[in-house]
């Protein structure tokens, strides 16, 4: 059932989705897993911004009386996709350059990946639009993802081993904090490439009883200008089984849209991007909580305008 549809007694977010990068939030495609193939991954996330813009069509409603929200206030925006077919290299390039071009003209950009390596290209072309302030990062993960490259290549585990490298990151005080992370599935060494360098340190086991408040503290943390970077692998698989390393343990469905949701209100945070929806492995289930966390993300936004 297309958004269309649906009667105007409840219209539907595809109705008010509009194309262009001039939204006050504006979806970005990135529809690439070479970075997962080359970490030695499950391929299949490149179909993943594909399947959410079609669960996007049929998801609402757009005035949310539980939250007396009403999303016709913001502007939403689809900036389409990286093109496919190219090197990754040139993908990233790509990216940052999409991203760079919808913070420039005052939009939040919700890239939808994709593997994660996609997240260090987000974080650049958001940073060298950001003349002023200091950079907070949250990275919610199962895995730290500060591998090294491999042969000298990037790939979905090394995303924030080269933030934590990159000199603008470093010269205006950047923060870093990894969040929901598991020990099972981080080395030692990574964590302590971490603590080295002051990473906020929140572990699942420190933040499961109270996911949301452990959100908001970290966030207070950071700096004037926030990203917040979403793999879905931090997600117990019983909520999402779609996604390139599934976990037997994680946050819930209901932390992921509360997180969203706060994420969204807070206006601190400038862009968000979340990664390694794998549809290849299971499509609906974890597709529909893909949808609902950008809804929720996007009530946040028409939060703040209130």
């Amino acid at each position: 059932m297309l958004a269309s549809s649906y009667g105007t007694d409840d219209p539907r977010l595809g109705k008010h989705i509009t194309q262009g990068v001039d939204g006050d939030i504006v979806i970005i495609g990135f529809p690439y897993d070479d970075g997962v193939a080359r970490n030695g991954g499950r391929v299949g996330a490149a179909r993943g911004p594909a399947v959410v813009r079609e669960f996007i069509q049929k998801m609402g409603t757009l005035v949310n009386m539980e939250f007396n929200v009403d999303l016709r206030t913001i502007k939403i925006s689809d900036g389409g996709d990286v093109p496919s077919g190219l090197e990754l290299e040139e993908a990233h390039e790509q990216l940052r350059q999409k991203v760079s071009e919808v913070v420039s003209r005052g939009g939040i950009p919700f890239v939808i990946g994709g593997g994660n390596d996609q997240s260090f290209a987000n974080a650049s072309g958001w940073m060298m639009k950001k003349e002023t302030g200091s950079f907070g990062v949250i990275n919610i993960d199962a895995h730290l993802d500060v591998r090294p490259l491999k042969e000298g290549k990037v790939h979905s585990g090394s995303p924030f081993r080269l933030l934590l490298n990159d000199d603008t990151f470093l010269s205006r005080s950047g923060k870093f904090s990894e969040f929901a992370v598991q020990g099972s599935q981080c080395s030692s060494e990574h964590w302590s490439y971490c603590t080295e360098r002051n990473v906020i340190m929140k572990p699942l086991s420190e933040i499961k009883r109270d996911v949301l408040g452990h959100f908001k503290q970290v966030v207070a943390q950071l700096g004037e200008n926030i990203f917040v970077s979403f793999d879905l692998d931090s997600v117990s698989s019983a909520d999402a089984p779609g996604v390139s390393c599934p976990a037997n343990i994680g946050i819930s469905a209901q932390d992921a849209i509360d997180i969203c949701f706060e994420a969204g209100s807070n206006s601190k945070v400038q862009i968000f991007d979340l990664s390694e929806f794998n549809p290849s492995i299971e499509h609906y289930r974890t597709g529909r909580l893909v949808t609902l966390m950008f809804y929720y993300f996007a009530l946040g936004v028409a939060k703040r305008k209130q």
